[in-house]
């Protein structure tokens, strides 16, 4: 059959160097181009299709699955090779597949966890079952890219009313049966096509749950016949099997794992093609969607290699210039004269809509509408925020709908912490945390979080919006926590197992996405019992501690791990009263904050924290504490107390390398800190500074930050640390 196929083409190819009268046999084939799956291989596509309009090869119809889905869909809609080009090349891949918004514009509540050691990645729990994201991405930032590429097809349902007809190939994930898109949405189709499983979430196409369609056709020349191709031209940008190095990392593995699901229906597929073009791309992988430059051209050097095959289909000029008049298509003024916004269960209509700034009677401006959908994602609730174009007589109208997480509303997020050094101390500590949220119409929201480990503990919170904008806020919580502490006693310094019962009521403005301020009552019950042999006659302490506290927080940081940009800053006046049934009447203030900057890999982060009992002294558990890495380096964690004082400090980073899954950066840097604390604030001064160094090498991993370092003081002291977890 292949044998059979390439003969006719090269005798076409050999007409096509005959005298003009022996051409004159009637129409001209109908040709059909069909495009492989690959990620970021599928770039070489677009080099493709300028070599073959180079060469005056027309295209009638187009097949495609995957990354060929999204050039080909894009081509048959009436897009240019150039416009194409420009398309990969202003495309932000990297945040394209990051489902994550910038955590500076997450409203400040579903910052906070990010503040203790949390993963990122969270599981769900609905109808008391425990439940998992569809896959690693969910594709909201590409679904939204494509519907906004996709508006050059408002209005078209056909795809064979498109200016090429198209179809994708998806896979039916309960049966396993190819799925050919002809009709429908063709933002959806291209979506459906590329949902790798694993990678991206599914897709939903009229009751069918849709991924891929590598798995069962990733070259889908059947398709290009059975639309009338007379002549198939399939473009294959996968490769061998054998060809594929050991797996080194997870990205990797699922590089083989979809290899070895496309590349046996791709070998059967190239043995019904006419023409082959296999565009040189093995050193690329699946997810490089960064090497396009070097990608694209490929696709036309392979094509250009073809060139005598291909040119007994060229058309001549005139014949040529009228197809390609066909084939292109503008993106019309499409103006708007309705517009709808389903939040959602559990949003109030009037929160989402004021965050929505197209408005109907004008004519759509789609940078207007993406920056309304990526608003309406920030709010940090939904899987996907998607928008529909549907004509409404002359005009068109405009629906933008959210989805709701579908493995929520109720989210579970883990984390570890660990902390040790060569002197053979160490603590480490699990966290587990449930969020409840969209408990009623205004938002309620309940957290409880226990922590199992060093220092034990166990509470829950919950914050009620008093109004729909809910900026206004009523909060409780409680929390129970055990910690062991070296107390001074005298000469001698006693080991404390510190019981801490603490309930809290108030009331809370959230300022948006940059922070809040809470006012609060604040009741802490503490036992403290004496642990180590050394402790002699030292006593049991039963304490109380009652006062009104004022905190306010400022959050635009956007990594609290290894930050790049961004503020981040804390501020706290206590006030302990006897009136409330505190033992001891006191004043505290804490001040801290942070922010970093970033010129290319180098990274410098400033510090600085301050604390101060406003003219008296605070209780020995009530005192500030410095020591530890990165908190005055050198010194063991909690070595110096004190109700004065503070400290301030520079980090630099050097990004050196990148981890190759499910992390960010690998860093080597140095910290160069002074500070000290006082009992009094008559005995503060600069020259009692000490001062602290550290050389560190960290990484930004899925657990989170992960720090080896060494730290050194001015008195001689040094430290090295093992640290999982957040420093500061």
């Amino acid at each position: 059959m292949a044998f059979g196929r390439r003969c006719v083409v090269a005798l076409l190819a050999t007409l096509a160097a005959a005298p003009p009268a022996a051409l004159a046999a009637g129409p001209r084939p109908r040709i059909g181009l069909v495009l492989s799956g690959g990620g970021a291989l599928g770039i070489a596509h677009v080099g493709v299709l300028q070599a073959l309009e180079e060469m005056h090869v027309p295209v009638d119809v187009v097949a495609g699955t995957s990354m060929g889905a999204i050039v080909g869909g894009l081509y048959a809609a009436g897009y240019s090779p150039a416009e194409l080009e420009q398309v990969v090349a202003t495309l932000d891949w990297r945040e394209l597949l990051r489902d994550r918004p910038d955590r500076r514009r997450l409203p400040f509540r579903r910052k906070v966890d990010d503040l203790t050691y949390l993963t990122r990645y969270e599981l769900g729990i609905s109808d008391g079952k425990l439940r998992m994201p569809g896959g690693f991405i969910s594709g909201h930032r590409l679904g939204v890219a494509l519907r906004v590429l996709s508006l050059r097809a408002a209005g078209v349902t056909d795809f064979d009313r498109l200016p090429l007809p198209f179809r994708a190939v998806a896979t039916d994930l309960d049966t396993g049966e190819m799925v050919v898109l002809a009709q429908g949405d063709l933002a959806t189709a291209l979506r459906a096509s590329m949902a790798v499983p694993g990678i991206f979430a599914p897709v939903e196409v009229g009751g069918r749950l849709l991924a891929d369609g590598g798995m069962v056709r990733n070259l889908p020349v059947d398709v290009a016949r059975a639309m009338g191709a007379d002549i198939v031209i399939a473009v294959d940008v996968g490769e061998p099997l054998a060809a594929k190095a050991r797996p080194d990392s997870i990205t990797t593995v699922i590089e083989k794992t979809v290899g070895m699901l496309t590349r046996l229906n791709v070998e059967s597929s190239l043995r019904d093609a006419d023409i082959v073009i296999r565009p040189d791309v093995a050193r690329f992988g699946l997810l490089d969607f960064q090497q396009w430059r070097a990608i694209l051209p490929r696709g036309g050097d392979a094509a250009r290699a073809e060139a005598g095959l291909l040119a007994a289909f060229a058309l001549p000029p005139d014949e040529w210039n009228a197809h390609v008049a066909c084939q292109r298509r503008e993106t019309a003024p499409l103006r708007i004269s309705q517009l709808s916004v389903d939040p959602g269960p559990g949003q109030p209509p009037e929160l989402v809509a004021r965050l929505v700034r197209t408005r109907p009677g004008r004519t759509l401006d789609a940078g207007v509408l993406q920056a309304d959908v990526e608003r309406l994602y920030e709010l940090g609730e939904f899987e996907t925020v998607d928008f529909h174009i549907d004509p409404d007589g002359s005009d068109w109208a405009l629906a933008i709908s959210a989805r709701p997480k579908g493995w929520g509303p109720n989210f579970l997020r883990f984390g570890v912490a660990l902390s040790a050094d060569l002197e053979g101390s160490s603590e480490f500590n699990a966290l587990a945390s449930l969020t409840m949220t969209r408990l009623n119409r205004l938002g309620g929201e309940l957290k409880a979080w226990t922590q199992l480990g060093s220092a034990p503990l166990m509470g829950a919170q919950f914050d009620q919006p008093l109004e729909t904008s809910r900026t206004l806020f009523a909060t409780v919580a409680a929390q129970g926590s055990q910690v062991k502490q070296q107390v001074p006693i005298g000469a001698e310094s006693v080991q404390y197992r510190i019981s801490v019962r603490r309930a809290v009521a108030g009331l809370g403005l959230e300022l948006g996405r940059y922070g809040e301020i809470r006012a609060v009552i604040r009741r802490d019950e503490t036992d403290a019992l004496p642990t180590s042999h050394h402790g002699g006659d030292a006593p049991r302490v039963e304490h109380t501690d009652s006062g009104l506290a004022l905190a306010a927080s400022f959050d635009q940081m956007d990594n609290v791990s290894f930050p790049k940009h961004g503020v981040l800053a804390f501020a706290e006046l206590y006030d302990a009263r006897a009136a409330l049934g505190s033992d001891d009447v006191y004043r505290r203030l804490d001040v801290s904050a942070y922010g970093a900057v970033t010129a290319g890999r180098s990274t410098l982060l400033g510090l600085a924290k301050y604390t101060s009992a406003l003219g008296g002294t605070l209780p020995i558990a009530q005192q500030a504490r410095l020591g530890g890495l990165f908190n005055l380096s050198g010194l063991p964690p909690g070595e110096l107390a004190g109700s004065y004082g503070g400290m301030a400090g520079l980090i630099y980073l050097y990004r050196i390398g990148r981890l190759p899954s499910f992390g960010e950066g690998i860093y080597a840097g140095c910290s160069i800190e002074a500070g000290n604390l006082w009992t009094s604030g008559r005995d503060v001064t600069l020259s009692d500074l000490r001062r602290s160094y550290s050389v560190v090498v960290g990484a930004d991993t899925a657990l989170g930050p992960v720090y080896f370092a060494q730290g050194f003081t001015s008195g001689g002291k040094d430290s090295y640390y093992l640290l999982i977890g957040r420093t500061f």
